[in-house]
């Protein structure tokens, strides 16, 4: 079944993530504290059901997938309190995202990968 819904999944954030445009690259050392191993399905899947509906078109003012300059000023920050915000809230991002399945090392490869340091 996860499979199934993965590989439709996929194959629809590609599209989406194509129409964003604009992705820039991150310096890896700025973000060398998240993973960056997106090559699991199944976080890939959990991203898709809980991060991009907010990350894909920054909604409610969520940092858009490969904005370099506010992704770059996020992880400036500290990879501690991205992690905190992320599990706890931040303004209009509710606790966990929306993800109660994930864990931080999923957080943290999401994370990389919004931040395009998964590259």
């Amino acid at each position: 079944m996860i499979s199934h819904t993965v590989k439709l999944v996929t194959p629809l954030l590609a599209v989406l993530l194509s129409a964003c445009g604009g992705f820039g690259s991150m310096h890896q050392n700025d973000a060398a504290a998240f993973s960056n191993d997106l090559a699991d399905a199944a976080v890939m899947g959990k991203w898709a059901r809980s991060c991009a509906l907010c990350h894909i078109n920054g909604e409610a003012g969520a940092p858009v997938v490969g904005d370099s300059a506010e992704w770059q000023r996020r992880l400036a920050q500290g990879e501690a309190l991205i992690l905190r915000h992320v599990i706890e809230g931040y303004n209009s991002m509710p606790p966990l995202g929306y993800c109660m399945a994930c864990e931080e090392s999923d957080f943290r490869a999401m994370i990389g990968f919004m931040a395009r340091t998964s590259e």
